[in-house]
């Protein structure tokens, strides 16, 4: 699900926590084409290739999922580092996305990164057994409205029923863990998707998923009274017990075998043919 007020709970944190810096001159194209696992460990803007700069964003990110300080004062922490480092957006995108200094760009990175945060940690909890048994459908429904631009046009239902979904009393529902789920965000499919099994499912959508009791499930027709839901993991709690230095030199180990580019002397991944 996704919230405008801080939840920090463990799971949350430890999505954060697992992440390392991922420095590179690749596009949201370029992103696209690696793997869910290996986003969900890392911390990257598209264009990015200032890990100062991408650790600023993991900590002010950090500091909203705690709820610790609030996204304006996030936002002006970025702006200032950008500021000390005598960053000075193209005249021909400034104020857009392109502008790393805009309020819309660093509005999208700390949102996408903490509603991410949040999404897994709902999800995280709602893989208890007792939990999946007592809840075992989600809703896709919204909760927010996108911030204009494209992300405001995408037509939700259009996009479950092409993913193979099921309306349900014209309600978009399916069973926890259904594939369904992870497909609504398959990047090789939609380009602003995430690659989650969990909400947010792309960029600036305004959509998440609320939890549907078994009794109104069965009355839906989405599940039986003896279907059982598995449990499902993403694996952080193995991620959690390596070091911070492990966990990087790990991810540059999976990005140096994509075969899809290499990093530089200076740590950045350059993707080949990229859409920079």
């Amino acid at each position: 699900m996704m919230y405008t007020a801080p939840v920090p709970f463990s799971e949350a944190l430890d999505l954060r926590e697992v992440k390392s810096l991922l420095p590179s001159t690749g596009s949201t194209a370029d992103f696209a084409k690696l793997d869910s696992a290996i986003k969900e460990r890392s911390m990257y803007s598209a264009t990015v290739t200032s890990a100062e700069l991408l650790q600023k964003v993991d900590d002010m990110a950090n500091g909203v999922v705690a709820g610790q300080i609030d996204q304006a004062t996030a936002r002006a922490q970025i702006k200032l580092l950008l500021a000390d480092m005598g960053y000075q957006p193209d005249p021909n995108h400034a104020g857009g996305l392109q502008d790393l200094s805009s309020d819309i760009r660093i509005n999208l990175q700390l949102e996408t990164n903490v509603d991410t945060a949040r999404g897994y940690g709902w999800w995280a909890q709602g893989q208890q057994e007792d939990v999946l048994n007592a809840y075992p459908a989600d809703e896709l429904v919204r909760f927010q409205v996108p911030k204009g631009g494209e992300a405001a046009e995408r037509d939700w239902a259009e996009r479950w029923e092409e993913v193979g979904g099921q309306f349900f009393d014209g309600r978009m529902v399916a069973q926890k863990n259904d594939s369904i789920w992870s497909a609504l965000g398959d990047p090789s499919t939609f380009p602003d998707g995430l690659g989650n099994p969990y909400a947010p499912f792309a960029f600036n959508s305004g959509m998440g998923t609320r939890d549907v009791a078994r009794d109104e499930a069965q009355q839906l027709g989405v599940v039986s009274k003896n279907t059982r839901i598995l449990p499902q993991s993403r694996r952080f709690n193995e991620d959690l017990k390596a070091s911070p230095q492990v966990r990087s030199a790990n991810l540059r180990s999976l990005m140096e075998a994509s075969g899809i580019g290499s990093f530089d002397q200076d740590g950045v991944f350059n993707f080949e043919g990229g859409d920079n």
